[in-house]
This record gives C-alpha cells, structure tokens and sequence, in this order.
C-alpha cells in the first residue's frame, strides 16, 4: 500500500512540473500577456540588459547596455564602448510590453515578437507602426544580463 502511494505521488509530481502551472519552467511563450505575466512572476530589481536597435533613426553605438534599478527606473546607459548615453533610445521591458499591446491594438500596425522561454520578456521585436508609411519601421533585439 505504502508503494502504491508513493507511486501516485511520485506521479503527480512528475505530471505537476511538466505542465504549464510552473510559471517558472522554460517554455515557448507566444501570448503577450503569459510573456508578461512570467516576466512579473521572475520580480526582477536591480538587473541589466542590452539593446539593439535597427531602424531610419539616430545612429548609435549599439549595443548599449542598460542598468535598472530597484524601482523599474534605468539607472545608467553605456554604448558598446562604456561610454554612457542618452536613454531616449532605449525601451525599458515594461515599455515593451506596453509598445507591444498598443501595436497589437492598432489595425494600421504590425508587430512580430520572440519572447524568451525563461523570464518572458521580448527578446525580439520586429514593428511596422503604420504599414503603408516609409521608414517607420524597426527591430528591437534584447538581451537580459542580470
């Protein structure tokens, strides 16, 4: 009897953690919001991550490294060759999301993502704010340092 019972348990174990309930377990993520959702669910502070940015736009010294602070706020950002830059160009992961389900929303947009299968965020973006418009569009490639 005692076998059978930990037979069942052993189980429910192995069936429990091969499901989608572990927020926690590398998968591939194509909805926005379970991106988001695994992202928040990591509750990350004082992390880095870097950025490339392709598009019609201010060339940079990509890619540049950002550095977050503990409150969601960029604390510094350093180009490929340590020096530290303006932050207008980068997007903040939270910003992402938020760029991303207001494309989403948009009829006149289009908006292709990779999420990444372990924190959720956007490891690539490729967006067309406005389809028939020239040179609105741009790629986004994100890298989570830690």
């Amino acid at each position: 009897m005692r076998v059978r019972l930990f037979l069942a348990a052993s189980l429910m174990l192995i069936l429990g953690s091969c499901s989608d309930m572990n927020i926690f377990s590398p998968r591939l993520i194509t909805n926005l919001d379970d991106a988001e959702a695994r992202w928040k669910a990591h509750n990350l502070t004082k992390y880095s991550f870097t950025q490339r940015r392709s598009c019609f736009c201010i060339p940079q010294n990509y890619p540049l490294t950002v550095q977050m602070d503990s409150l969601g706020n960029i604390a510094s950002v350093r180009d490929a060759r340590g020096t530290t830059v303006n932050a207008t160009s980068v997007r903040t992961i939270a910003q992402m999301f938020a760029d991303i389900r207001t494309l989403q929303s948009r009829a006149e947009a289009s908006v292709q993502v990779k999420y990444d299968s372990v924190y959720g965020y956007p490891r690539s973006i490729i967006a067309d704010p406005i389809k028939n418009a020239a040179d609105d569009e741009y790629s986004l490639e994100t890298s989570l340092v830690r």
